[in-house]
């Protein structure tokens, strides 16, 4: 259960830059990525996010930056609705949500309501021997979830364990075989 159900009750208990921090790159692309619960909530999520988003793609990371009770921060997907991100997200075609999940197994939970582009991102995925698997924990089909409020009303979520998170050079073989879907999926959309 959150502690606070929205953002702005968030904002009303919590201060910018001394309990969170909100981190964006806007490089104008139609694909953003978002680690709604980045920082101390949900460790290196955003580390993923700016993986993933490098030098090409949008990024949006709200941030836990509190000495403890960071998942008081935790704002579920379906309610997460910071002004900033919702502007960069309305604006994109493409979302894409990195979460944590406490698996020490590695394995990622792939959801979200762009099927088809869940499907290419698993395919890669599993070319590198990741398990990917679907939970109904970890659906992110809500109609309200913030991978799928992009222009196409769908996105992909990713749930990615410990046990992966904890493997940096893992993460960038992720990060890099997920950019290399966003680059086929821009040259054929």
């Amino acid at each position: 259960m959150d502690k606070y159900s929205n953002f702005k009750t968030l904002a009303a208990n919590e201060i910018l830059n001394r309990d969170y921090s909100i981190q964006i790159q806007d490089m104008g692309s139609n694909i953003t990525i978002i680690a709604p619960h980045g920082g101390l909530i949900e460790p290196r999520t955003s580390l993923i996010a700016k993986l993933i988003s490098g030098d090409t793609y949008n990024y949006y990371c709200f941030e836990g930056i509190k000495e403890k009770n960071n998942h008081d921060l935790h704002i579920t997907s379906h309610r997460f609705d910071e002004p900033r991100a919702l502007a960069l997200i309305f604006s994109s075609d493409v979302i894409i949500t990195i979460h944590a999940c406490k698996d020490k197994e590695e394995i990622i939970y792939l959801g979200g309501g762009f099927k088809e582009l869940a499907s290419d991102i698993q395919d890669t995925l599993e070319n590198l021997n990741i398990k990917i698997l679907k939970n109904e924990k970890f659906l992110g089909t809500h109609p309200n979830n913030i991978c799928n409020k992009g222009k196409r009303k769908k996105g992909v979520q990713l749930e990615i364990s410990r046990g992966l998170r904890d493997d940096l050079k893992k993460l960038n073989s992720i990060s890099t075989a997920i950019q290399k879907v966003l680059k086929l999926f821009v040259c054929h959309n």
